[in-house]
């Protein structure tokens, strides 16, 4: 891979096959400010002596460190800071290998990889290995976990992972047009989120509408949705992932962990996301990115998720009158237009704003299917009351006795399979 790339999937892939990574000039690279800048929140060139004070922009302050000593060969030769975790005795080249849209890359002779953090977002991605119980769960799962790195009182500043080469761009959106790629992917994210199943939190319904609310308030969109969801929606520990992040080889992807995104810290408080949320964010990123061209692929790529989760999380899940798949989409089509806005990208702004539009259609029609689905409970709970009640309407007189229950009972009956039929025929699929 070409030192000092650019990392970039575009929104809308050009006609041409060339991306920024290898057939754009060098001096069209050093003009555009790095992936990981947010160039739509702060002016100017990257000023990395100035992180740390943190930086105002219009959705808060973000912090950073000035990280441009560690890029160098003399910083790992003269190492004075502590670190947790392992940490190389010796180094003999530094190599940028890639600027992506949340870090520097950096490889250490052919032995390390270095994600170097400029802004910091928490500390999700030590966290993995750091906190015993989830470290223990993740070592049996495709999962790379962090070797050692620096962290500070804002969060991960670098972690070091053993050795791997990333796929470039194009290779990854090849990846992403293959259906048996999209179906290995959904798998194995899918082991993952299953395997954090003793670490789950309770549904917390009314905190991640809250982070609805403030998305849309801080995003200004003309959108409002809330949605229940259903007890089998529970929060797992932090899993952030990323298309740089995904690894395939033939038969499987290994999850290299990411950190938390800069919008997100930005504009919400931090919580304990469900499996559900995750999976539908990465559906986003790769929906907006050209794939699933067909919707054979969408649906292969989320069945297999499905297939390796738990199965009260599975069907309970994805139901759509209990918020479902498409609550989550609304969710991360904020998060999308939010990180468009931060760092610039007018196309992925314009195609977020385009699928809002269309959420008012989505709403009117779960509206009318929740209130079809009403009139089938309501409907069942009087056939059984009047069932329960034609004994005793034997033996009384006037307009409630024995036969008119029994009349009253069919009529309810019916109303019951006709609403909970039309109902199940007219939900939305998830997928």
């Amino acid at each position: 891979m070409v030192d000092d790339v650019f990392w970039d999937i575009p929104v809308q892939p050009p006609s041409s096959t060339s991306t920024r990574q290898g057939t754009e000039s060098s001096s069209s690279s050093a003009d555009a400010p790095p992936p990981w800048y947010p160039s739509g929140l702060l002016s100017g060139t990257p000023d990395p002596s100035t992180f740390e004070l943190g930086l105002r922009t219009p959705m808060g302050k973000v912090y950073g460190w000035d990280f441009r000593d560690v890029l160098n060969l003399e910083w790992w030769q003269t190492l004075t800071v502590s670190w947790w975790g392992h940490w190389p005795e010796r180094v003999d080249k530094v190599r940028v290998v890639a600027h992506t849209e949340n870090k520097i890359v950096l490889a250490l002779d052919k032995r390390y990889i270095v994600h170097v953090y400029p802004f910091q977002t928490g500390w999700d991605v030590s966290t993995l290995i750091r906190y015993a119980p989830w470290k223990t769960i993740l070592e049996d799962e495709r999962v790379l976990l962090p070797l050692g790195g620096l962290r500070n009182q804002h969060g991960d500043q670098m972690c070091m992972f053993d050795y791997h080469t990333m796929h470039a761009p194009e290779e990854i959106s090849a990846n992403l047009q293959d259906q048996l790629r999209l179906r290995q992917l959904g798998r194995d994210i899918g082991k993952v989120h299953a395997s954090f199943q003793p670490e789950t939190t309770p549904n917390a319904e009314w905190r991640w509408n809250a982070r609805l609310k403030a998305l849309e308030g801080a995003l200004n969109t003309t959108t409002l949705w809330r949605a229940p969801h259903t007890k089998h929606v529970q929060g797992i520990p932090p899993f952030h992932l990323s298309l740089d992040g995904l690894l395939w080889d033939e038969y499987h992807v290994t999850l290299v962990p990411q950190p938390r995104p800069l919008t997100d810290t930005l504009l919400c408080k931090d919580e304990r996301m469900p499996a559900v949320a995750t999976i539908a964010n990465l559906e986003q990123v790769i929906a907006l990115r050209g794939a699933f061209n067909e919707d054979a692929s969408r649906a292969m790529f989320l069945a297999s998720w499905e297939g390796s989760l738990p199965p009260a999380w599975g069907a309970h899940t994805l139901r759509t009158l209990k918020g479902g798949l498409w609550i989550w989409r609304y969710e991360a089509i904020l998060h999308q237009l939010a990180r468009a806005r931060a760092f610039g990208q007018a196309n992925a702004e314009s195609m977020c704003m385009d699928w809002l539009n269309d959420v008012s259609r989505i709403q009117a029609k779960l509206g009318v299917l929740r209130m079809t689905s009403l009139v089938a409970k309501t409907s069942l709970f009087l056939f059984i009351f009047c069932v329960l009640s034609i004994g005793f309407a034997e033996s009384m007189e006037g307009p409630f006795q024995g036969g008119t229950r029994i009349f009253l009972a069919n009529v309810f009956l019916f109303t019951a399979i006709g609403f909970h039929t039309y109902t199940d025929n007219h939900i939305p699929e998830p997928y």
